[in-house]
Protein backbone atom coordinates (compact mmCIF):
# COMPACT_ATOMS: atom_id res chain seq x y z
CA UNK A 1 0.00 0.00 0.00
CA UNK A 2 2.90 2.35 0.82
CA UNK A 3 4.81 1.26 -2.53
CA UNK A 4 1.85 2.06 -4.36
CA UNK A 5 1.42 5.54 -2.82
CA UNK A 6 4.34 6.34 -3.54
CA UNK A 7 4.26 5.46 -7.16
CA UNK A 8 1.20 6.65 -7.70
CA UNK A 9 2.71 10.22 -7.27
CA UNK A 10 -0.01 11.78 -5.11
CA UNK A 11 2.85 11.97 -2.01
CA UNK A 12 4.76 14.91 -4.33
CA UNK A 13 1.42 16.46 -5.52
CA UNK A 14 -0.83 16.54 -2.49
CA UNK A 15 1.18 19.94 -0.76
CA UNK A 16 1.10 21.80 -3.82
CA UNK A 17 -2.25 20.66 -4.58
CA UNK A 18 -3.85 21.79 -1.28
CA UNK A 19 -2.03 24.73 -0.97
CA UNK A 20 -3.40 25.80 -4.17
CA UNK A 21 -6.86 24.86 -3.35
CA UNK A 22 -7.41 26.50 -0.37
CA UNK A 23 -5.36 29.43 -0.96
CA UNK A 24 -7.65 30.07 -3.88
CA UNK A 25 -10.84 29.43 -1.70
CA UNK A 26 -10.04 32.23 1.13
CA UNK A 27 -9.10 34.60 -1.67
CA UNK A 28 -12.32 34.10 -3.45
CA UNK A 29 -13.72 34.00 -0.46
CA UNK A 30 -11.99 37.30 0.63
CA UNK A 31 -13.07 39.35 -2.99
CA UNK A 32 -16.34 38.54 -2.81
CA UNK A 33 -16.22 40.13 1.03
CA UNK A 34 -15.09 43.02 -0.27
CA UNK A 35 -17.39 43.32 -3.89
CA UNK A 36 -20.13 42.27 -1.67
CA UNK A 37 -22.88 43.65 -3.66
CA UNK A 38 -25.59 41.14 -5.26
CA UNK A 39 -24.69 39.90 -8.54
CA UNK A 40 -28.46 39.07 -9.57
CA UNK A 41 -29.01 36.78 -13.02
CA UNK A 42 -29.12 37.77 -16.32
CA UNK A 43 -29.74 36.34 -19.47
CA UNK A 44 -27.43 37.57 -21.46
CA UNK A 45 -24.25 39.03 -18.67
CA UNK A 46 -24.97 35.99 -16.18
CA UNK A 47 -27.27 33.40 -17.20
CA UNK A 48 -27.95 30.91 -14.99
CA UNK A 49 -30.71 28.55 -17.69
CA UNK A 50 -32.80 27.63 -14.74
CA UNK A 51 -30.25 26.89 -12.05
CA UNK A 52 -30.38 28.18 -8.33
CA UNK A 53 -28.58 30.75 -7.44
CA UNK A 54 -26.24 29.33 -4.99
CA UNK A 55 -26.22 31.34 -1.45
CA UNK A 56 -23.12 29.36 0.51
CA UNK A 57 -20.30 31.90 0.48
CA UNK A 58 -17.67 29.91 0.40
CA UNK A 59 -19.20 28.21 -2.90
CA UNK A 60 -20.82 30.80 -4.51
CA UNK A 61 -17.82 32.56 -6.22
CA UNK A 62 -17.21 29.35 -8.20
CA UNK A 63 -20.81 29.15 -9.48
CA UNK A 64 -20.28 30.96 -12.86
CA UNK A 65 -19.91 31.19 -16.22
CA UNK A 66 -19.54 27.35 -17.82
CA UNK A 67 -20.18 25.87 -14.82
CA UNK A 68 -23.96 26.42 -14.45
CA UNK A 69 -24.02 25.23 -17.85
CA UNK A 70 -22.86 21.79 -16.36
CA UNK A 71 -25.12 21.99 -13.65
CA UNK A 72 -28.28 22.47 -15.80
CA UNK A 73 -27.35 19.38 -17.95
CA UNK A 74 -26.50 17.36 -14.86
CA UNK A 75 -30.24 18.31 -13.55
CA UNK A 76 -32.59 18.33 -16.77
CA UNK A 77 -30.66 16.66 -19.40
CA UNK A 78 -29.78 18.10 -22.77
CA UNK A 79 -33.06 19.81 -23.46
CA UNK A 80 -32.09 22.41 -20.52
CA UNK A 81 -31.14 25.03 -23.02
CA UNK A 82 -30.20 24.93 -26.83
CA UNK A 83 -27.00 24.34 -26.66
CA UNK A 84 -26.03 22.05 -24.31
CA UNK A 85 -24.50 19.62 -27.11
CA UNK A 86 -21.18 21.52 -26.64
CA UNK A 87 -19.98 19.05 -23.94
CA UNK A 88 -20.36 15.41 -24.16
CA UNK A 89 -22.31 13.45 -21.56
CA UNK A 90 -19.54 11.83 -18.49
CA UNK A 91 -19.12 15.22 -16.63
CA UNK A 92 -22.40 16.08 -15.96
CA UNK A 93 -23.25 12.48 -15.75
CA UNK A 94 -20.54 12.27 -13.05
CA UNK A 95 -22.48 15.65 -11.26
CA UNK A 96 -25.73 13.91 -11.16
CA UNK A 97 -24.29 10.67 -9.90
CA UNK A 98 -22.74 12.51 -7.13
CA UNK A 99 -25.19 14.75 -6.19
CA UNK A 100 -27.51 11.29 -5.78
CA UNK A 101 -24.91 9.26 -3.61
CA UNK A 102 -23.97 12.15 -1.14
CA UNK A 103 -27.28 14.08 -1.24
CA UNK A 104 -25.67 17.27 -2.05
CA UNK A 105 -26.68 20.09 -4.84
CA UNK A 106 -25.05 19.82 -8.63
CA UNK A 107 -22.74 22.86 -7.99
CA UNK A 108 -21.08 21.24 -4.77
CA UNK A 109 -20.92 18.25 -6.56
CA UNK A 110 -19.33 19.69 -9.59
CA UNK A 111 -16.44 20.93 -7.57
CA UNK A 112 -15.78 17.47 -5.98
CA UNK A 113 -15.35 15.90 -9.00
CA UNK A 114 -13.36 18.61 -10.67
CA UNK A 115 -11.09 18.50 -7.77
CA UNK A 116 -10.89 14.92 -6.95
CA UNK A 117 -10.14 14.56 -11.31
CA UNK A 118 -7.59 17.84 -10.82
CA UNK A 119 -5.55 15.81 -7.78
CA UNK A 120 -5.45 12.40 -9.30
CA UNK A 121 -5.16 14.86 -12.70
CA UNK A 122 -1.69 16.20 -11.35
CA UNK A 123 0.08 13.06 -9.76
CA UNK A 124 -0.55 11.78 -13.52
CA UNK A 125 1.16 14.58 -14.70
CA UNK A 126 3.80 14.00 -12.19
CA UNK A 127 4.19 10.19 -12.90
CA UNK A 128 4.39 11.49 -16.85
CA UNK A 129 6.75 14.07 -16.21
CA UNK A 130 8.65 11.65 -14.34
CA UNK A 131 8.88 9.03 -16.85
CA UNK A 132 10.02 12.05 -19.32
CA UNK A 133 12.45 13.84 -17.42
CA UNK A 134 13.86 11.07 -15.25
CA UNK A 135 14.30 14.52 -12.47
CA UNK A 136 12.08 14.35 -9.61
CA UNK A 137 12.84 18.04 -8.60
CA UNK A 138 11.31 19.04 -12.10
CA UNK A 139 8.70 17.33 -12.04
CA UNK A 140 7.44 19.11 -8.81
CA UNK A 141 8.11 21.98 -10.23
CA UNK A 142 6.18 21.21 -13.44
CA UNK A 143 2.98 20.39 -11.44
CA UNK A 144 3.57 23.61 -9.14
CA UNK A 145 3.40 26.00 -12.59
CA UNK A 146 0.48 23.66 -13.96
CA UNK A 147 -1.25 24.66 -10.70
CA UNK A 148 -0.44 28.62 -10.14
CA UNK A 149 -0.78 29.54 -13.83
CA UNK A 150 -3.02 32.51 -13.96
CA UNK A 151 -6.10 30.88 -15.58
CA UNK A 152 -4.91 27.58 -13.23
CA UNK A 153 -8.42 27.88 -10.87
CA UNK A 154 -9.87 25.92 -13.72
CA UNK A 155 -8.77 23.26 -12.65
CA UNK A 156 -10.62 23.54 -9.30
CA UNK A 157 -13.70 25.16 -10.85
CA UNK A 158 -16.78 23.14 -11.99
CA UNK A 159 -15.24 23.05 -15.67
CA UNK A 160 -14.08 19.67 -17.63
CA UNK A 161 -9.98 21.31 -17.53
CA UNK A 162 -9.38 18.28 -14.36
CA UNK A 163 -11.02 15.65 -17.00
CA UNK A 164 -9.18 16.04 -19.26
CA UNK A 165 -5.74 16.65 -17.57
CA UNK A 166 -6.64 13.45 -15.80
CA UNK A 167 -7.32 11.20 -18.96
CA UNK A 168 -4.93 12.55 -21.16
CA UNK A 169 -1.78 12.50 -18.30
CA UNK A 170 -3.17 8.59 -17.95
CA UNK A 171 -3.18 7.88 -21.66
CA UNK A 172 0.21 8.70 -22.56
CA UNK A 173 1.75 7.10 -19.70
CA UNK A 174 -0.02 3.98 -19.66
CA UNK A 175 1.19 4.27 -23.31
CA UNK A 176 4.18 5.22 -22.77
CA UNK A 177 4.49 1.85 -20.07
CA UNK A 178 2.92 -0.58 -23.23
CA UNK A 179 -0.17 -0.80 -20.95
CA UNK A 180 -2.40 -0.97 -24.33
CA UNK A 181 -5.66 -1.46 -22.52
CA UNK A 182 -5.55 1.38 -20.05
CA UNK A 183 -3.94 3.74 -22.70
CA UNK A 184 -7.55 3.08 -24.65
CA UNK A 185 -9.61 3.34 -22.27
CA UNK A 186 -8.07 6.55 -20.75
CA UNK A 187 -8.26 8.23 -24.17
CA UNK A 188 -11.88 7.23 -24.69
CA UNK A 189 -13.19 9.16 -21.61
CA UNK A 190 -10.92 11.87 -22.61
CA UNK A 191 -13.46 12.19 -25.42
CA UNK A 192 -16.59 11.55 -23.28
CA UNK A 193 -15.14 14.57 -21.16
CA UNK A 194 -14.93 17.02 -23.31
CA UNK A 195 -15.57 17.42 -27.32
CA UNK A 196 -11.54 17.95 -27.87
CA UNK A 197 -10.41 14.63 -25.89
CA UNK A 198 -10.95 12.98 -29.24
CA UNK A 199 -7.64 14.74 -30.36
CA UNK A 200 -5.66 12.05 -28.07
CA UNK A 201 -6.56 9.63 -30.59
CA UNK A 202 -3.09 10.91 -32.64
CA UNK A 203 -0.53 10.59 -30.05
CA UNK A 204 -2.04 7.55 -28.62
CA UNK A 205 -2.19 5.73 -32.11
CA UNK A 206 1.65 7.35 -32.91
CA UNK A 207 2.47 5.65 -29.72
CA UNK A 208 0.62 2.53 -30.76
CA UNK A 209 1.61 2.59 -34.29
CA UNK A 210 5.50 3.12 -33.26
CA UNK A 211 5.06 0.00 -30.79
CA UNK A 212 3.52 -2.24 -33.69
CA UNK A 213 6.34 -1.63 -35.96
CA UNK A 214 9.24 -2.43 -33.24
CA UNK A 215 7.44 -5.51 -31.49
CA UNK A 216 5.46 -6.44 -34.85
CA UNK A 217 2.48 -7.12 -32.28
CA UNK A 218 -1.15 -5.95 -32.58
CA UNK A 219 -1.88 -5.66 -29.39
CA UNK A 220 -0.98 -2.02 -29.41
CA UNK A 221 -3.75 -1.22 -31.47
CA UNK A 222 -6.54 -1.64 -28.53
CA UNK A 223 -4.97 1.93 -27.35
CA UNK A 224 -5.95 3.81 -30.58
CA UNK A 225 -9.31 1.09 -30.80
CA UNK A 226 -10.54 2.67 -27.23
CA UNK A 227 -9.39 6.22 -28.63
CA UNK A 228 -11.61 6.09 -31.71
CA UNK A 229 -14.45 4.47 -29.66
CA UNK A 230 -14.32 7.22 -26.95
CA UNK A 231 -14.33 9.85 -29.84
CA UNK A 232 -17.59 8.41 -31.80
CA UNK A 233 -19.38 7.65 -28.78
CA UNK A 234 -21.44 10.86 -28.61
CA UNK A 235 -21.54 11.62 -31.66
CA UNK A 236 -23.35 8.33 -32.22
CA UNK A 237 -25.43 8.34 -29.32
CA UNK A 238 -26.46 12.35 -30.46
CA UNK A 239 -27.61 10.77 -34.26
CA UNK A 240 -29.13 7.45 -33.19
CA UNK A 241 -30.48 8.40 -29.80
CA UNK A 242 -31.49 11.73 -30.49
CA UNK A 243 -32.21 11.79 -33.82
CA UNK A 244 -29.89 14.70 -34.79
CA UNK A 245 -26.54 14.86 -37.36
CA UNK A 246 -23.88 13.38 -35.73
CA UNK A 247 -21.86 16.53 -36.00
CA UNK A 248 -24.48 18.61 -33.95
CA UNK A 249 -22.20 18.84 -31.18
CA UNK A 250 -19.37 19.94 -33.34
CA UNK A 251 -21.83 22.66 -34.52
CA UNK A 252 -22.87 23.78 -31.61
CA UNK A 253 -19.48 23.95 -29.92
CA UNK A 254 -18.54 26.04 -33.58
CA UNK A 255 -21.36 28.33 -32.88
CA UNK A 256 -20.60 29.50 -29.30
CA UNK A 257 -20.04 32.75 -28.92
CA UNK A 258 -21.09 33.33 -32.28
CA UNK A 259 -17.68 31.62 -33.48
CA UNK A 260 -16.28 28.95 -35.64
CA UNK A 261 -13.29 27.67 -37.25
CA UNK A 262 -11.14 28.65 -39.43
CA UNK A 263 -7.84 28.12 -40.91
CA UNK A 264 -5.10 28.07 -37.86
CA UNK A 265 -3.57 31.70 -37.95
CA UNK A 266 -6.61 33.33 -39.27
CA UNK A 267 -7.59 34.07 -35.32
CA UNK A 268 -4.41 35.39 -34.66
CA UNK A 269 -4.02 37.57 -37.35
CA UNK A 270 -7.23 39.19 -36.56
CA UNK A 271 -5.92 40.14 -33.11
CA UNK A 272 -2.95 41.05 -34.40
CA UNK A 273 -4.77 43.62 -37.08
CA UNK A 274 -6.86 44.82 -33.87
CA UNK A 275 -4.30 45.71 -31.64
CA UNK A 276 -2.61 47.31 -34.45
CA UNK A 277 -5.87 49.01 -34.45
CA UNK A 278 -6.53 50.07 -30.97
CA UNK A 279 -9.63 47.81 -30.71
CA UNK A 280 -7.99 45.18 -28.18
CA UNK A 281 -8.85 45.67 -24.32
CA UNK A 282 -6.79 43.96 -21.83
CA UNK A 283 -8.52 40.23 -22.21
CA UNK A 284 -7.89 40.58 -25.73
CA UNK A 285 -3.95 41.45 -25.26
CA UNK A 286 -3.05 38.66 -22.79
CA UNK A 287 -5.12 36.31 -24.39
CA UNK A 288 -2.75 37.48 -27.59
CA UNK A 289 0.33 37.26 -24.99
CA UNK A 290 -0.45 33.90 -23.67
CA UNK A 291 -1.14 32.27 -26.91
CA UNK A 292 2.10 33.56 -28.97
CA UNK A 293 4.10 32.77 -25.40
CA UNK A 294 2.84 29.09 -26.34
CA UNK A 295 3.65 28.61 -29.86
CA UNK A 296 6.98 30.41 -28.59
CA UNK A 297 7.17 26.67 -26.48
CA UNK A 298 6.10 24.51 -29.91
CA UNK A 299 10.03 24.53 -30.74
CA UNK A 300 11.22 23.66 -27.32
CA UNK A 301 8.40 20.96 -26.56
CA UNK A 302 9.21 19.15 -30.10
CA UNK A 303 13.14 19.14 -29.10
CA UNK A 304 12.81 18.17 -25.70
CA UNK A 305 9.88 16.23 -25.19
CA UNK A 306 8.97 12.50 -26.64
CA UNK A 307 7.12 12.58 -29.73
CA UNK A 308 3.79 11.34 -28.64
CA UNK A 309 3.67 14.46 -25.65
CA UNK A 310 4.95 16.54 -28.99
CA UNK A 311 2.31 15.74 -31.02
CA UNK A 312 -0.45 16.17 -28.26
CA UNK A 313 1.02 19.68 -27.30
CA UNK A 314 0.87 20.56 -31.63
CA UNK A 315 -2.54 18.95 -32.07
CA UNK A 316 -4.29 21.48 -29.31
CA UNK A 317 -2.07 23.86 -30.41
CA UNK A 318 -3.51 24.06 -33.80
CA UNK A 319 -7.07 23.54 -32.24
CA UNK A 320 -6.89 27.00 -30.80
CA UNK A 321 -5.32 28.06 -33.19
CA UNK A 322 -8.36 27.13 -35.78
CA UNK A 323 -10.96 28.64 -33.10
CA UNK A 324 -12.54 32.13 -34.10
CA UNK A 325 -15.27 33.94 -32.48
CA UNK A 326 -16.72 36.89 -33.68
CA UNK A 327 -16.79 38.31 -30.19
CA UNK A 328 -13.39 38.60 -29.87
CA UNK A 329 -10.41 36.33 -31.94
CA UNK A 330 -9.00 34.72 -29.07
CA UNK A 331 -11.79 34.27 -26.91
CA UNK A 332 -11.32 32.06 -23.81
CA UNK A 333 -7.21 31.19 -25.56
CA UNK A 334 -6.23 32.24 -21.72
CA UNK A 335 -7.92 29.19 -20.82
CA UNK A 336 -7.50 26.83 -23.58
CA UNK A 337 -3.80 26.82 -23.56
CA UNK A 338 -4.08 25.63 -19.97
CA UNK A 339 -4.40 22.01 -20.98
CA UNK A 340 -1.05 22.35 -23.70
CA UNK A 341 0.52 20.91 -20.18
CA UNK A 342 3.79 19.39 -21.76
CA UNK A 343 5.14 23.25 -21.96
CA UNK A 344 5.01 23.04 -17.78
CA UNK A 345 7.45 20.33 -18.35
CA UNK A 346 9.91 22.45 -20.97
CA UNK A 347 9.11 25.57 -18.43
CA UNK A 348 10.58 23.38 -15.03
CA UNK A 349 13.86 22.55 -16.92
CA UNK A 350 14.33 26.23 -17.14
CA UNK A 351 13.31 27.01 -13.91
CA UNK A 352 16.28 24.96 -12.65
CA UNK A 353 17.81 28.52 -12.26
CA UNK A 354 16.29 30.20 -9.33
CA UNK A 355 15.78 33.46 -10.89
CA UNK A 356 13.74 31.93 -13.94
CA UNK A 357 12.20 29.89 -11.32
CA UNK A 358 10.93 33.15 -8.95
CA UNK A 359 10.20 34.81 -12.52
CA UNK A 360 7.86 32.15 -13.12
CA UNK A 361 5.97 31.63 -10.17
CA UNK A 362 5.46 35.35 -9.45
CA UNK A 363 3.95 36.18 -12.54
CA UNK A 364 1.99 32.78 -12.82
CA UNK A 365 0.95 33.71 -8.93
CA UNK A 366 -0.08 37.36 -9.49
CA UNK A 367 -1.87 36.44 -12.51
CA UNK A 368 -3.72 33.58 -10.61
CA UNK A 369 -4.90 35.68 -8.16
CA UNK A 370 -5.75 38.84 -10.61
CA UNK A 371 -8.06 36.56 -13.18
CA UNK A 372 -9.61 34.13 -10.20
CA UNK A 373 -10.55 37.41 -8.50
CA UNK A 374 -11.67 38.29 -11.42
CA UNK A 375 -13.86 34.96 -11.88
CA UNK A 376 -14.94 35.50 -8.70
CA UNK A 377 -17.32 38.75 -9.48
CA UNK A 378 -18.48 37.82 -12.76
CA UNK A 379 -15.91 38.80 -14.81
CA UNK A 380 -14.90 37.55 -18.08
CA UNK A 381 -11.39 35.46 -18.39
CA UNK A 382 -12.40 32.56 -20.62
Amino acid sequence: MRRAWQRSGLREVLPIFLTVRVGLSLWMFLVRQIFSQAIPPDPVARPYLGVAVETNPWLEPWQRWDTLHYQAIAERGYGAFDSALFVPPLYPGLIRLTSRLIYTDSLLSALIVSNVAALAGMAAFYSLARAEAADPSRARRAVLYLSIFPTGFFWFAGYTESLLLLFSSVALLAARRSRWLVSGLAAGLAALSRLTGALLIVPVGASALLAVRKDRSWRPIVAAGGALLGALAFPLYVWLGMGLSPLAPIEVQAARAQGGFAFPGVNLTIAIQRLAGGEANFADLFDLALLLLFIGLAVPVWRQLSRPLALFYLGYLLLHLSRVAEIAPLLGMARYVLVLFPAYLVLAGWGRRPWIHRLIVYLSAAGLLLLSGQFAIWGWVG
